[in-house]
């Protein structure tokens, strides 16, 4: 079964560009955001519903509020992880004051790790 999933997603590469497991596709909800949908037969096509596309509104103004709190969300949840890591690093500096450290901040954008170094030096 691996192999014929390994060429199943090597298959679909070749046809689409995107590397995905068979029977899922790459889809969008109301907020616009992406994610990767499992694939069911339908008796009609979502984009000959007519019923289907009366319900959702799939962009307008009344997403940007809930756009912006995601985002937040987003950032707060990065920035505890950067003052976790800075914090840290000033517990371990204060304990093994001789030692140097290093610290992996691939995860954080380069301004943010510009800024750690400046705090920490």
């Amino acid at each position: 079964m691996d192999v014929v999933m390994e060429r199943d997603v090597a298959y679909s590469e070749l046809e689409t560009g995107e590397s995905c497991e068979p029977g899922r596709r790459w889809a969008y909800n109301e907020l616009g955001i992406g994610y990767w949908r499992k694939c069911k037969p339908y008796l009609m096509p979502l984009h000959m519903n007519t019923y289907f596309r009366g319900t959702t509104a799939l962009s307008g103004t009344w997403q940007n509020p809930y756009k912006k709190l995601r985002r937040e969300k987003f950032f707060g949840r990065r920035s505890q992880k950067l003052a976790h890591v800075r914090s840290k690093l000033y517990a371990y500096s204060h304990k093994f004051p001789d030692a140097e450290i290093e610290v992996d901040l691939s995860e954080f954008t380069s301004p943010m790790m510009s800024k750690l170094k400046r705090q920490t030096e």
